[in-house]
């Protein structure tokens, strides 16, 4: 800790307590009455909060007193941003990553306790069976971006209509649940076309398409920058993608639910500048995409997104 960090923390504790704990003088700082008095209660007290630490670790279920946090995520902004904020919110925490691509399979890990925390990244459309065993929160829903090769003639522009991309050629990824075939298959009708869909391959293969020229695909709002790919937002926002974050109802971790939100939305948020094109759609719609709740409350499975004007 700086100095000065120092020097606040010891200020502010100061003022709690209600007067100075250390004079300074030129051979450094020595502690006043109250300040004996506290190092001598400080001194007992030490000792138990680490007993305290270690017997909550030991009740989350991890004898050796260090926390193995099961963390499973399905491909997107939460699957690594998180690892950070959640060894920040459990120190001392082990936190393991796991990717599924299915996100049924995120949800029936924890819904059966062999994951501790999920994060599934869906298309907005047909909802999901819920699993009762698991609470679910919604941290963002976003629009989904068209993904052009940079070469195309309607990269040029900030905007496209879905209708204009029906003679088009594109590539998707399995749906794996996401609900993404069915979501692209209904938006497309609703312009007024059926798409051909050419290939079906993993994100790496469909970025190598796509800046091939040989397709268009789609993209969630926060895909990283790629040389080669423009990625562009549609008109009326046809096609919606949600994430959200799951625990075990009667879990240890659903104790700091509240918690593991806030931090998860801060991860989110911090994704946005992937695609600078995101932060300009933002601007435009008053960043109405976000999912934002004041202290206390909570989202709602199916939290709207505002249409696009």
């Amino acid at each position: 800790m700086s100095q000065p960090s120092l020097t606040a923390q010891l200020q502010r504790i100061e003022r709690m307590l209600g007067g100075p704990l250390f004079v300074r003088h030129r051979a450094g700082a020595s502690p006043t009455a109250l300040g004996e008095l506290v190092i001598a209660k400080a001194r007992d007290l030490l000792p138990q909060l680490d007993s305290v630490q270690q017997e909550v670790l030991s009740h989350l279920g991890f004898s050796d007193g260090r926390l193995s946090l099961r963390y499973v995520a399905n491909p997107g902004p939460l699957m690594v941003r998180l690892l950070d904020p959640l060894r920040e919110l459990f120190p001392g925490a082990d936190a393991k990553l796991r990717t599924e691509a299915h996100v049924a399979t995120v949800v029936d890990l924890v819904a059966d306790r062999q994951q501790d925390l999920g994060a599934l990244v869906e298309y907005e459309g047909k909802p999901r069976t819920p699993r009762r065993e698991v609470e679910e929160r919604v941290v963002a829903v976003e629009p989904a971006f068209v993904l052009l090769p940079d070469v195309h003639p309607k990269a040029r522009r900030p905007m496209l209509e879905l209708a204009e991309l029906a003679e088009e050629e594109w590539v998707l990824p399995p749906s794996h649940g996401s609900g993404l075939h069915d979501a692209f298959t209904a938006a497309c009708t609703g312009a007024g076309f059926t798409p051909v869909v050419q290939h079906e391959a993993e994100a790496a293969a469909a970025r190598e398409l796509i800046v091939a020229g040989a397709a268009i695909g789609l993209g969630q709002a926060t895909f990283r920058s790629t040389p080669g790919i423009a990625p562009r937002p549609l008109r009326g926002t046809p096609l919606r993608l949600r994430h959200s974050v799951v625990w075990h109802r009667e879990s240890a971790l659903a104790a700091h639910g509240p918690a593991v939100l806030d931090r998860a939305e801060r991860a989110y948020a911090d994704a946005i500048g992937n695609n600078p094109q995101y932060p300009a759609w933002l601007s435009d719609h008053d960043g109405r995409s976000l999912t934002h709740r004041g202290p206390g409350a909570s989202a709602t499975r199916n939290a709207p997104l505002p249409p696009a004007s």
